[in-house]
């Protein structure tokens, strides 16, 4: 499975709440936040988006088999409704429904069951993202195949490391950085082999997420991986303090930009309260343009906010998230999303080169060329 495979943002069905991992501590003053990421393994439910109080949550058009990667949120009670990819919240066809998600908790809501059977609904998985030693790896195991026995995971010598994991339920362990040969099978017995994962290699300081998923005649694996390094700046219970437009103003690099979101007047929907992810041109993207364009485009108020908004997108996605996507929805049209060797592309030549600079109401991703309609 490529990188970007595992980092696809995809669908989940937000149903009901379950409890939480008890939030830490935080001083007086601070914004407390917490972890929330989806995963889509009801395999006959089609690609929706996903609403918060309201507004879109970045997650666009997710389908079967996939695992997001993490949204950070303020942490609290939120109203969530779940649409039919590209309808409006108003054709939601689950929720609105509100949800608790407390400080310092990380939550996979994941979409189990099936249209079919009538059986369509979502559970909370409860993760450990307490920091790792490089020897070590963390793996969340869950059973998500509706018709399939509960399961134990063994290895060759029938030594259990997970037993008895029931459909919908999950279980999580701190084992050793090596190569393993695991097989699934009935609880209780070494066979039949429900899925043989011989060969799976865990490396250090990295968290796991393995789902059993589709049906038992057909079972697949969804996996996530996300070393210490990439969730290190998530592991904390405060939340930045200051708004995208805040952040742009007090960095030099962008002064072009600022200039332009106030020609647009866009500097008070920048400092709302949304929810936000900006792909912001530096100064020396903006020196690209040829001779003349941007003081025609500062003149001309219309196009100016045509051509801001075609850099920002409703919803807050990290850099985990874009690099999944085919294409992002701006709210001036789409985008398309290119990930190779070199990079991530936004149009195939606009190139991303500082992500996650977080604020209170979103996130901004830095490129080197102004993205045009």
């Amino acid at each position: 499975m490529s990188n970007k495979s595992k980092l696809v943002m995809v669908l989940a069905v937000l149903a009901l709440a379950m409890g939480l991992l008890p939030g830490a501590m935080v001083s007086a003053g601070d914004l407390a936040v917490a972890r929330v990421r989806v995963a889509h393994f009801s395999p006959d439910a089609p690609a929706v988006q996903v609403f918060l109080n309201g507004k879109p949550s970045g997650i666009q058009d997710l389908s079967f088999g996939n695992i997001s990667g993490w949204v950070e949120i303020p942490a609290g009670t939120y109203s969530v409704a779940v649409a039919p990819a590209g309808a409006p919240v108003d054709q939601a066809a689950i929720g609105p429904v509100n949800l608790s998600f407390r400080a310092g908790s990380w939550t996979t809501v994941a979409a189990i069951g099936s249209l079919a059977s009538g059986s369509l609904t979502a559970t909370t998985i409860r993760e450990d993202y307490r920091p790792l030693n490089a020897a070590d790896a963390r793996v969340t195991v869950f059973h998500g195949i509706e018709d399939a026995p509960a399961v134990d995971v063994i290895l060759p010598d029938g030594t259990k490391v997970v037993s008895n994991l029931a459909f919908g339920r999950s279980a999580t362990v701190t084992v050793p950085a090596a190569s393993y040969d695991l097989r699934v099978v009935p609880a209780g017995a070494t066979s039949p082999v429900v899925i043989n994962l011989a060969g799976t290699k865990l490396n250090g300081a990295t968290y796991y997420f393995v789902a059993a998923t589709n049906k038992l005649a057909a079972p697949q694996v969804a996996l996530s991986a996300i070393g210490l390094s990439t969730a290190a700046p998530l592991i904390r219970d405060s939340a930045p303090t200051h708004t995208i437009a805040q952040i742009a103003a007090a960095d030099p690099r962008f002064s072009t930009l600022v200039t332009a979101l106030q020609a647009a007047g866009l500097v008070d929907t920048l400092n709302s309260a949304g929810s936000f992810t900006v792909f912001a041109p530096t100064n020396d993207a903006f020196a690209k343009l040829p001779a003349g364009t941007l003081e025609a485009v500062l003149a001309d108020k219309n196009l100016l906010t045509a051509i801001l908004l075609y850099h920002v997108s409703g919803g807050k996605a990290l850099a985990s998230d874009v690099v999944g996507l085919n294409s992002i929805n701006m709210l001036n049209g789409k985008v398309s999303v290119t990930v190779n060797d070199q990079g991530v592309f936004l149009n195939g030549n606009v190139k991303v080169i500082i992500t996650d600079i977080q604020a209170t109401n979103g996130v901004i991703h830095v490129i080197d060329t102004v993205l045009i309609p």
